[in-house]
């Protein structure tokens, strides 16, 4: 029974870490960034631009064949012909995000909270590093129907008063 449990409760060894980059646009001028849930600092440059710093133990990938600039796009959820474009490591240490910009051909579109697998490693144990772009800056939003419907009921009665009044 012992030996059950504690089967049942450990990880195997021939598992290794993955480490994540998680990506969040909450508005036009508002990015987190986290890597394996510590915050990185972001500077905004513009409104739907941004740099961040990367960790001093990730290794980009590097060119490869279908991304020869270790970026990522991931579609606007309200306009499917823009993208939030990611760069991992052009430059020594930065990473940047595009938001809304028109999507290049060259790259995959990836859905908006699709996983990317491989943008580089870590060097302290050599894992994969993976990467997720959420965008909650452009979803549509439902109004608050509390709201609404007293404004609506306020708009009636003043029409009903004005009617009145004037009829």
């Amino acid at each position: 029974m012992v030996a059950i449990t504690a089967a049942l409760v450990t990880r195997p060894v021939f598992g290794s870490a993955v480490h994540e980059f998680v990506l969040t646009e909450n508005s036009s001028m508002s990015l987190t960034v986290t890597y394996d849930g510590s915050f990185l600092a972001v500077s905004p440059t513009a409104s739907d631009h941004w740099s961040f710093s990367l960790p001093s133990s990730f290794v980009p990938t590097g060119p490869i064949a279908f991304n020869p600039f270790d970026s990522f796009q991931w579609v606007e959820p309200e306009n499917s012909s823009s993208v939030n474009f990611v760069t991992f490591g052009l430059t020594s240490g930065s990473g940047f995000v595009d938001g809304d910009i028109t999507l290049d051909i060259f790259l995959p579109v990836l859905a908006d909270g699709t996983t990317v697998n491989n943008v580089g490693t870590d060097s302290r144990d050599n894992a994969v590093v993976e990467a997720v772009f959420h965008d909650n800056g452009d979803t549509a939003r439902v109004p608050d129907t509390g709201t609404t419907s007293s404004l609506f009921g306020l708009s009636l009665m003043g029409l009903a008063f004005l009617r009145r009044k004037l009829c």
